[in-house]
């Protein structure tokens, strides 16, 4: 009867311990992504994340929700997202996973594209540039006539 008993506590404490490492194995982090936002017209978003979260997929879904692009968080952490279609200036794209999520089981990760503006001195240029070619161009009109 002795050995019965002992039998069924180590079987019990065998299926605890089963059960402890299965429930860490499924356990999410809540280390967030680093992603470095694409510009626009790239048609891939990087990142890095932690190695653990290795063999996790990342989605990238542009504003209307469509998904754009999946990749797979490789072993040191590193993951690569190849777009179906680059990015618009000024739209806002969502990249998320199903191991990063808030307490009721929402993705947490949003990015969005950012407007790029020139900068004045780039605007000056191109001005004077235009204004130069409109002076050449006004003269070889008076010249052929």
């Amino acid at each position: 009867m002795a050995k019965r008993i002992s039998l069924v506590g180590l079987l019990i404490v065998v299926l605890l311990l089963a059960t402890a490492v299965a429930a860490s194995a499924q356990a999410t982090t809540t280390v967030p992504p680093q992603i470095s936002v694409p510009g626009p017209g790239s048609n891939v978003v990087k990142g890095t994340w932690d190695p653990a979260q290795a063999g996790c997929v990342v989605i990238v879904k542009g504003a209307d929700g469509s998904v754009l692009g999946t990749g797979v968080v490789q072993a040191d952490g590193t993951f690569t997202v190849y777009l179906s279609r680059p990015p618009q200036v000024g739209e806002e794209i969502r990249v998320e996973s199903p191991c990063l999520t808030d307490p009721q089981g929402n993705p947490v990760v949003y990015y969005s594209i950012p407007v790029l503006i020139p900068e004045p001195g780039s605007l000056l240029l191109l001005g004077t540039g235009l204004a130069g070619l409109a002076g050449y161009v006004g003269l070889r009109w008076r010249a052929r006539k």
